[in-house]
């Protein structure tokens, strides 16, 4: 598949799994049906090279989400630097995904998602009382496989209910990949989730104290 001059969705979000790292266009850009089901291809390339390393049975990809997300990802970093668009139209540009947040939606979003909090920390960096702040937290936390390391973690009775575990629950793959991420970064609050903190200490077995001695 050759990258067509003029499709900038498919171009940016190439760029993104390539490099890491956006590339940001001087006015807003809009997407065709076509160039979302183009990306959709890339990404659906993307996940089964990448699902090779999962472990146990990776989930079905979901393109719909996969798109909804690069999506995302693409009109947030627009806004970091045009502004032609009022809060409503923001709020439309950042629409919540319509199907159900399944194993396979959290693993097919991810593939661009990930990126998000950079692109918040950013938006902080530039007005910490932008609402495409705010707006781009509230997905985050729905998705927040994609937030690990980034998003806070609320302690306390009852605190577990501020994220939906049910698809993790559901897809040994994405609960193991989920356990893998949070001991990579150390997020002792979700450790202590009783949903990962027996894999985590299953995962750590004798080298706990050494590795991460908080447990």
């Amino acid at each position: 598949m050759t990258l067509s001059d003029n499709n900038y969705f498919l171009k940016t979000i190439s760029h993104l799994r390539s490099h890491e790292e956006m590339l940001i266009y001087d006015r807003f850009t809009s997407i065709t049906i076509m160039e979302q089901l183009t990306v959709g291809d890339f990404l659906r390339k993307e996940y089964i090279l990448e699902s090779l390393n999962y472990p146990y049975d990776p989930p079905v990809f979901e393109q719909e989400a996969a798109i909804w997300a690069a999506r995302i990802i693409f009109n947030a970093s627009q806004l970091l630097l045009s502004r032609e668009k009022g809060e409503r139209d923001m709020a439309l540009l950042l629409s919540a995904y319509a199907g159900p947040i399944t194993a396979g939606a959290v693993l097919s979003a991810d593939l661009c998602l990930r990126c998000l909090p950079d692109v918040i920390g950013k938006a902080k960096e530039i007005d910490p009382d932008d609402p495409l702040i705010f707006l781009l937290e509230d997905i985050l936390q729905r998705w927040h496989y994609s937030g690990v390391g980034f998003l806070p973690v609320p302690e306390g009775p009852g605190w577990e209910e501020f994220f939906d575990w049910e698809p993790v629950q559901d897809s040994t793959c994405l609960q193991q990949l989920y356990i893998d991420r949070v001991i990579e970064r150390r997020v002792g609050a979700l450790a202590k989730m009783p949903v990962l903190r027996p894999g985590i200490m299953a995962a750590m077995g004798d080298h706990q104290t050494f590795f991460w001695k908080e447990l």
